[in-house]
């Protein structure tokens, strides 16, 4: 019996079907935000936690082609250079490079980081297990509503001083080594990275090997903010809510005082490139990486662990989170980052306007996150509401985005 032959592609948006990752820190019931934007009821106790558009093969979309369902993943490789373009299926090895997610944090993801592509193939050779792939994973955050996070290492007096006014963390990692950072005098940005290596390193090594003191010193810092009452931070509050699920010796509940805590508002964004380490704590978000699902995880999470991993991956560069953010009432705007695997664009359009795209011979993802669009090209008309994603082929070299209704997009794309 032979094969049927796969759909040919046609110069046309194509509407995708998603799949949904429950992990178990995904909004559940009716915080669900993933359900709401999709338009179905939540099963109950479930966890939504992101929801994948890509061909990344553990979870490849698949597309509405003349009646018929087709992996994305399995249609580039019959047809890359119609689907990719030919420069961009040369360089990128016949594979699609980004995935776009919408993600919902009802609870505290692991303290993480991302190897670099060198990293990446070491770890997946000797661990494939737990590291699935040899590609590296920058990536962006878009808060859609709003984003609590911990991301990148404080600036270097703030981690002093966090050092001076918590001695249970001072104390399990060592005088000798917390003692070098505190007293240090206007130490410049070489001497910075060094000290907080060496206190990273001597942190997660400890937590590790000395498990049940840095137990004992998570209890003793909890027991003292609990007899402080309401007088405690913002930090020293997650880590009282946190340290109730993660009773045993977990080293994030000590990394929420040495990375910086952030808030995005809807429309403002943050990079993390390889080795920054970062953990998302609540919040609806639109994401995009390359196409990888490598993670390096030391805390908050039951997942494995990799201590040493990250401890051979991480920046250690002290310093501030750079925003990247619209201009109130601004149409549309690009978040610039150094990934060349995508670039991410959000419209925001009024009823009866229209934008004209040239795709320049790449390949798009977009996701109606509010209201409803139509998209026009030469052959035809398609609309979209919210929730529905479209995949644009290269072939399709222009077209253009009318709203009928206020709309929001986000368009992922390749750099040219």
């Amino acid at each position: 019996m032979s094969l049927k032959p796969i759909q040919p592609v046609k110069p046309q948006p194509y509407l995708m079907h998603n799949q949904i990752q429950n992990y178990e820190w995904g909004a559940r019931d009716q915080k669900a935000f993933i359900p709401k934007l999709l338009g179905i009821t939540p099963q109950p106790n479930t966890p939504y936690a992101e929801l994948w558009m890509g061909a990344h093969p553990k979870a490849s979309s698949q597309l509405s082609v003349d009646a018929e369902l087709i992996s994305l993943d399995q249609w580039i490789a019959a047809h890359p250079v119609e689907l990719l373009g030919k420069a961009i299926a040369k360089k990128f090895d016949g594979k699609l490079p980004f995935l776009l997610k919408v993600l919902s944090a009802g609870e505290a993801l692991s303290i993480q980081a991302h190897p670099n592509k060198a990293q990446a193939k070491i770890l997946h050779a000797n661990a494939p297990q737990h590291y699935p792939d040899d590609n590296h994973k920058p990536e962006i955050a878009i808060a859609l509503d709003s984003l609590t996070a911990l991301m990148g290492i404080k600036p270097f007096a703030e981690l002093a001083d966090t050092l001076r006014r918590y001695p249970e963390i001072s104390g399990f990692i060592g005088a000798d080594v917390c003692d070098k950072l505190t007293i240090a005098v206007d130490p410049g940005p070489h001497k910075q990275r060094d000290l907080a290596r060496t206190l990273f390193t001597a942190l997660l090594t400890r937590s590790v090997s000395r498990a049940s003191e840095l137990n004992a010193a998570i209890d003793k810092l909890a027991l003292r903010l609990g007899a402080a009452g309401t007088g405690t931070s913002e930090a020293d509050a997650l880590f009282l809510s946190l340290r109730r699920k993660y009773s045993d010796a977990d080293v994030g509940l000590f990394c929420i005082y040495l990375l910086n805590l952030v808030h995005l508002a809807a429309g403002q964004a943050m990079f993390a490139e390889a080795g920054v380490p970062h953990a998302y704590l609540g919040g609806n978000v639109i994401e995009c990486m390359a196409s990888s699902d490598n993670v390096v995880r030391v805390g908050l999470t039951p997942k494995y662990k990799d201590a040493q991993a990250l401890i051979e991956i991480l920046k250690y560069e002290p310093g501030t989170v750079d925003i990247l953010g619209a201009r109130p009432g601004s149409g549309t705007v690009t978040y610039k980052t150094p990934a060349p695997e995508f670039r991410v664009s959000r419209l925001s359009l009024k009823p009866g306007v229209s934008r004209h795209e040239s795709t320049g011979n790449r390949p798009s993802i977009m996701v109606v996150t509010e209201g409803e669009i139509s998209i026009r090209w030469e052959q035809g008309t398609e609309s979209y509401r919210r929730g529905q994603s479209i995949f644009i082929p290269a072939a399709l070299a222009e077209y253009s985005i009318w709203a009928t209704q206020p709309a929001v997009i986000f368009k992922a794309e390749i750099p040219q």
